[in-house]
């Protein structure tokens, strides 16, 4: 049994009834005398001995008590890093000036200020409603963002107003493995696209009126003069000698109409 005792890595000290040690194992021989009687003396708990830590627990017995002292300096130390490291990127989240929402299974784990800022609930509502908040016409989309592409999904804001979001995301470490969201509020741009779009449907239409207006002058004054200056060529060559100069100065008034229609038609210039 000692032999098993020996070889295990925690320290085993038995205490009989007088409170005095009774047996050691080759762990707990290892530590401090002063150190062991603190174990002894004191209330079951982590005890730090320089750069180590050692986890105390009393087992009390008929005849006295044991005491196991387990070294957790790792375990200490992997726990104070992540904690470090979770503050870190706690921070750097609650700075973002980008939404993040880290989720598992659907399930919203995390939701950092400025999305808060977005969609105008606190991180308590949206971790309860973050995804009910989709617009119907986008809930396929959601399922983009967990395929490694980057769509462009409404969502509705506290006060019933539509968000667009930029959308992308990865996996990480949190909680397990979860996935990180990030957002980009677009729906500005979205607006002002909009308005591009209407702006740009407007002038289509106007320039489709512009171009009908012009079909029309061309119909409605080439035709008359067309017909004018055919019935004026065969004239001329008929008239007599006075009324001939009057029909080739009225031909040339004609034709410089004929001119100015062309330059409205072609150009939209009224000129000669």
């Amino acid at each position: 049994m000692e032999i098993i005792l020996d070889n295990i890595p925690v320290g085993i000290i038995f205490i009989d009834n007088r409170g005095e040690v009774s047996y050691r194992n080759r762990f707990a021989a290892e530590l401090d005398e002063e150190i062991v009687k603190k174990m002894i003396n004191g209330d079951a708990s982590l005890h730090k001995v320089g750069k180590r830590y050692y986890k105390v627990r009393k087992i009390v017995i008929r005849k006295g008590g044991i005491i196991t002292v387990e070294d957790v300096t790792e375990k200490i130390m992997a726990e104070n890093a992540l904690k470090a490291s979770e503050e870190r990127y706690r921070a750097v989240c609650e700075n973002s000036l980008v939404g993040i929402v880290v989720t598992k299974d659907k399930k919203v784990l995390y939701v950092n200020k400025k999305m808060e800022e977005i969609l105008g609930y606190s991180e308590k509502e949206l971790k309860e409603i973050f995804f009910n908040l989709v617009h119907p016409d986008d809930e396929e989309l959601i399922n983009e963002i967990f395929e490694g592409k980057i769509p462009q999904i409404k969502f509705f804001d506290k006060d019933g107003n539509i968000k667009w979001l930029e959308m992308g995301g990865c996996k990480i470490k949190y909680n397990g493995n979860s996935y990180l969201i990030n957002a980009i509020d677009i729906t500005k741009r979205k607006e002002m696209e909009e308005k591009l779009k209407e702006a740009n449907e407007k002038m289509q239409k106007a320039l489709e009126r512009e171009r009908k207006f012009l079909e029309e002058i061309s119909h409605y004054f080439f035709n008359p003069l067309c017909i004018a200056k055919g019935y004026l060529d065969l004239s001329i060559p008929n008239a007599d000698p006075s009324l001939r100069r009057k029909l080739e100065i009225t031909k040339q008034a004609v034709t410089r109409v004929e001119n100015v229609v062309k330059h409205i038609v072609t150009e939209g210039k009224i000129y000669e």
